[in-house]
């Protein structure tokens, strides 16, 4: 049976906090929150034990990338090994099965030289137990990038929320791709697994001194490669149901409905692509009862919706952080 993690108010915050900035130092959050130090840095131990993660990962638009969504039909003696392989994929950044257990959702990254798409499409038309294959490219990301469904629960007041958020990059979406050199890449691979890396461990694995590996960092940051990542699994906090939703909207109504989903609680991730829906969402809710509700009183009461598919996602093999 599932064990069920009883988080407090403090502990919510405290997860939105390092949403907000993943490398907050634990004297800021502290302050934010009108609590010792030591009390965020216990907390903080104890939610790691409990699932907590802070990874980092670059911005495919900024290196030069696109971000892609498959749908793979497959046989469902098939499924689970399938989608066992792609989870290993560096370039996968997460994989799902549905309820059905015959097809499997994930995100994948690839070079934008690659004018047919994903290169794991010919190894996946090559597959037998493979029946359809469905490709969307990204086009316009509203909320989950990165991830912070977190922050909608219990949310930070204003106050708090501004003594926590740095400034964000001025970055136009059209500003040609990062050039990295070594000493990027190294500080970016240091930090994929844990972004709270200290400065001298960073300095460490870029073998540079600690103010150039401080400065290489700030500057990802602000050039708007790296991106910081908070995730804490919803499922033992009773967000049992993860569901994939495909929207069909009115050409003209994309970013309006992409914006207003955003806002809306359940939402984790919503994003304007290409193919025959031109919106997809994932949403987060306790279980069937409250996604039926959002459905009706929420995405129902949107405009320029013409059609929507609901696809729940039974596994996570592999999460987005």
């Amino acid at each position: 049976m599932e064990t069920t993690v009883a988080l407090d108010e403090l502990d919510h915050h405290l997860i939105q906090a390092l949403q907000l900035d993943g490398r907050a130092p634990f004297r800021r959050i502290a302050e934010a929150l009108d609590v010792s130090e030591n009390t965020i840095a216990r907390r903080y131990r104890r939610l790691r034990a409990e699932g907590l993660r802070i990874v980092s990962r670059t911005v495919p638009e900024r290196v030069g990338e696109s971000s892609w969504l498959l749908r793979i039909q497959s046989t469902p003696d098939s499924t689970a090994k399938l989608a066992l392989a792609i989870a290993k994929l560096p370039e996968a950044s997460y994989v799902s099965v549905d309820a059905a257990g015959t097809q499997i959702h994930c995100g994948i990254t690839t070079n934008d030289g690659d004018e047919s798409g994903p290169p794991i499409l010919a190894s996946l038309n090559r597959t037998s137990r493979v029946i359809a294959i469905n490709a969307h490219c990204l086009l316009r990301t509203y909320a989950g990038d990165p991830p912070a469904w977190y922050t909608k629960l219990n949310p930070l007041t204003p106050t708090q929320r501004a003594a926590l958020v740095p400034d964000p990059p001025a970055l136009c979406l059209d500003d040609e791709p990062a050039v990295l050199d070594d000493v990027d890449r190294a500080v970016l691979a240091c930090l994929s697994d844990d972004a709270r890396a200290t400065l001298p461990q960073v300095a460490a694995a870029a073998d540079v001194s600690t103010p150039t590996a401080k400065r290489r960092l700030d500057q990802l940051r602000a050039d708007g490669v790296l991106q910081i990542c908070t995730d804490f699994p919803s499922r033992p906090i009773g967000y049992r149901l993860m569901s994939y939703f495909w929207l069909r909207v009115e050409p003209a109504r994309v970013e309006e409905v992409g914006k207003a989903l955003a806002e809306h609680p359940p939402i984790s991730f919503a994003a304007a692509t290409t193919g025959p829906f031109n919106l997809v969402a994932a949403a987060i809710t306790r279980g069937t009862n409250d996604l039926y509700r959002y459905l009706t009183d929420g995405v129902g009461q949107l405009p320029g919706i013409q059609a929507i598919e609901t696809a729940p996602a039974v596994r996570q093999v592999k999460r987005l952080v």
